[in-house]
C-alpha cells in the first residue's frame, strides 16, 4: 500500500518557509526605509509594536511622516520652508496648537493651515519659487514639533501615562499636598470674585502674588508627584529629529531666521506656555472643584455616587469607573478654555501689581482666541471663539481623576460608613457635628472626612422621622407621598429648604433614610434600593 504524503511540514520545509518570509519582510522593511528615511521608519515600527500591545494612542489620529532627512538635504525651498516653521514657532499660541495636531495628522485643507501656520508662511511662501517643496518643509517642522509634544511618546503622553499608574495612596498624597500649596495664597477666597486694585489689601496682593507664581513657577514646576523624582514639567529637553542645521542655505538667509533651533523651540514651549497653562488652570480647577462642590450647603453631593458598600476596594473601583458620570452630573467644565472663563480671580488685569493688563487678563488669555492686537478674535457671526484645547485633553483629564478620586472615595467611605450604622441603628440621633473649614481642618482629605459626617448628621431628622411614623402606623408609602412630607412638614422642610431642586438620586437616599429603621420589614417591592 503506498504511503500517504503527510500534509505537516517538516522541520526543514518550515525553516525554509521562515527564511524566504523573513527574507520578504527585511525587503520590505529596506524599502520602506529608504523611502520615509530611517529615523522616521524605526520609529513608525516601534509605535506600531507599542500599539500591538495594547498602548492607546495619544491623539486621535496618528502624526503622519514627515521627510527623511535625506530627501530634505536635496531640497533648498524645504529647508527654507523649515526654517521659516522654526521662527514662526517661536512666538507660537496655544490657541495654534489645536490646528497644528490636525495638519500632522493630515488635515491638509486651506483653514487649517491657515490657522496652524504663523506670520511668516504666507510671506516667504508668496516668495518661493517652488511652494510645495517650501510647505513640505514647513509641515515637517510642525510634525516634528507636534510629535515631541503631543505624538504617542511625547511630553504629554508621558505626562499623563506618569498620573494613570499612581496608587491611590500616591493620588491621596497629591491631593493635599497640591491642594494645600494653592490654598496658601487662596485661603479660602471665591475663586468667582475678580481682583481689583486695592478692593481687599493684603488678601488681594497676596493672591496676585501666588497665581504669579502659579504661572512662573507653579506646583507641577516644583514638586514631584513621586517621591524621589525630579518634578514633571520645567525641566524637559527635546532629543528627537531637528533638521535645523542641515540646510545649505546662504548665510544670509539663514542667519535672519535661524535664531533658535527647533530643539531650543520646543524646550522654550514646553518649559513656557505649556507649563504655566497646565500648572495655573490645573492647580485652580482642583482649587474651584473643592470649593465649589464639597461645600456645607451642597446637599446634592450626599448621593454622589449611589452605592452603599464600604469595602474601600470596592468603592474605589466604582468611583474610579464612574468619574465621567460623575463630573458631568457635577457639571464639572468640561474643557480647559471653559473652566478659566469659570474663574474671574485669574484675571489681574486690576491688580495693584499689574504691569501689562491685557497680558495678565489670564481668565481671556487662556479661555479664547486673541488677535495679534491682543483682543478676542469675533468670527463671523460676532462671537467670540474659545481656545480649542484638544490636544490637552487627555492629560488634563488624567490629573483631574488622579486628584478628585482621593476626595471623591473618601467621602463616599466615610459617608457609607455611617450609612451602615444608621441602618444598625448604632447612629440614631444627631451626634451634634460641628460644620468643617477647609482653612482649620487640613490636609484636605480629612476635611472631607469631616464634610461627610457632617452632612449625614443633618438629615438624622429623617432617621427620627421615619422610625417615629413607623411606631406611629403613619409612615408614607412611596417617593411621590415622601417627597409631599419634605415639602409640608416643618422640621423635614427645615432640613432641606431646596429639596424641590434636588436631583433624583438625593431624593432617592432621603427616602432610603426615612425607611431605613423598618426597611427589613417591608416588602422587597416597597424596600427603597440604592
Amino acid at each position: 500500500m503506498a504511503k500517504k504524503k503527510s500534509i505537516i511540514p517538516n522541520s526543514k520545509q518550515q525553516s525554509e518557509r521562515r527564511d524566504r518570509s523573513h527574507r520578504v519582510m527585511a525587503t520590505i522593511a529596506l524599502m520602506t526605509s529608504k523611502l520615509l528615511g530611517e529615523n522616521t521608519y524605526a520609529k513608525s515600527s516601534i509605535n506600531a509594536e507599542r500599539l500591538a500591545r495594547g498602548e492607546q494612542r495619544f491623539l486621535k489620529r496618528p502624526i503622519v511622516s514627515g521627510m527623511s532627512l535625506a530627501d530634505f538635504q536635496l531640497a533648498k525651498q524645504s529647508q527654507l520652508g523649515y526654517l521659516v516653521a522654526v521662527k514662526d514657532l517661536q512666538s507660537v499660541a496655544l490657541d495654534q496648537m489645536q490646528a497644528m495636531v490636525l495638519w500632522a495628522t493630515g488635515v491638509n485643507n486651506d483653514e487649517v493651515i491657515n490657522r496652524a501656520a504663523g506670520n511668516a508662511f504666507s510671506v516667504y511662501l508668496a516668495q518661493s519659487n517652488d511652494r510645495h517643496q517650501f510647505v513640505r518643509g514647513y509641515q515637517t517642522a510642525i510634525i516634528q514639533f507636534v510629535e515631541a509634544i503631543a505624538g504617542d511618546q511625547g511630553v504629554l503622553a508621558k505626562i499623563r501615562h506618569k498620573f494613570q499608574t499612581l496608587t491611590f495612596e500616591e493620588k491621596t498624597a497629591l491631593a493635599n499636598n497640591w491642594f494645600k500649596h494653592v490654598n496658601q495664597f487662596m485661603t479660602g477666597t471665591s475663586p468667582y470674585r475678580t481682583i481689583t486694585d486695592g478692593a481687599s489689601g493684603s488678601t488681594d496682593a497676596q493672591i496676585a502674588k501666588g497665581i504669579f507664581a502659579e504661572v512662573d513657577e507653579g506646583y507641577l514646576m516644583k514638586q514631584p508627584i513621586r517621591e524621589n523624582q525630579a518634578p514633571l514639567l520645567g525641566n524637559y529637553v527635546y532629543t528627537g529629529d531637528d533638521f535645523s542645521d542641515q540646510h545649505h542655505l546662504p548665510e544670509a538667509t539663514a542667519a535672519a531666521l535661524n535664531h533658535l533651533s527647533l530643539s531650543e523651540t520646543i524646550n522654550l514651549f514646553v518649559n513656557g506656555k505649556l507649563a504655566a497653562t497646565l500648572d495655573l488652570l490645573c492647580s485652580m480647577g482642583l482649587y474651584e472643584f473643592v470649593y465649589r462642590y464639597f461645600r456645607n450647603d451642597n446637599q446634592d453631593l450626599i448621593s454622589l455616587p449611589p452605592l452603599i458598600s464600604t469595602d474601600l476596594s470596592t468603592i474605589i473601583s466604582t468611583v474610579d469607573k464612574k468619574l465621567p458620570a460623575i463630573f458631568e452630573r457635577l457639571e464639572f467644565p468640561k474643557t480647559l478654555a471653559e473652566l478659566a472663563a469659570s474663574l474671574p480671580i485669574i484675571n489681574l488685569s486690576n491688580a495693584g501689581t499689574a504691569r501689562n493688563a491685557q497680558k495678565q487678563n489670564f481668565q481671556r488669555r487662556l479661555s479664547v482666541v486673541m488677535d495679534r492686537h491682543h483682543q478676542q478674535f469675533v468670527n463671523d457671526r460676532g462671537e467670540w471663539v474659545p481656545i480649542d484645547y484638544g490636544f490637552l485633553a487627555g492629560v488634563t483629564a488624567a490629573i483631574r481623576n488622579a486628584c478628585c478620586l482621593p476626595l471623591l472615595v473618601q467621602y463616599t467611605v466615610t459617608r457609607n460608613q455611617l450609612f451602615s450604622q444608621i441602618k444598625s441603628e448604632d447612629y440614631a440621633q444627631s451626634r451634634r457635628v460641628g460644620a468643617p473649614d477647609f482653612n482649620v481642618t487640613t490636609p484636605i482629605v480629612q476635611f472631607v472626612d469631616q464634610l461627610a459626617r457632617y452632612q449625614v448628621d443633618q438629615l438624622m431628622v429623617i432617621v427620627k422621622r421615619g422610625r417615629n411614623d413607623y411606631e406611629g402606623l403613619n409612615q408614607v408609602s412611596s417617593q411621590s407621598a415622601f417627597n409631599h412630607l419634605m415639602r409640608v412638614a416643618p422640621q423635614m422642610r427645615k432640613v432641606n429648604p431646596n429639596y424641590v431642586t434636588m436631583s433624583k438620586p438625593t431624593k432617592r437616599l432621603y427616602y432610603w433614610l426615612y425607611q431605613s429603621s423598618f426597611a427589613d420589614t417591608l416588602e422587597r417591592k416597597d424596600q427603597v434600593s440604592l
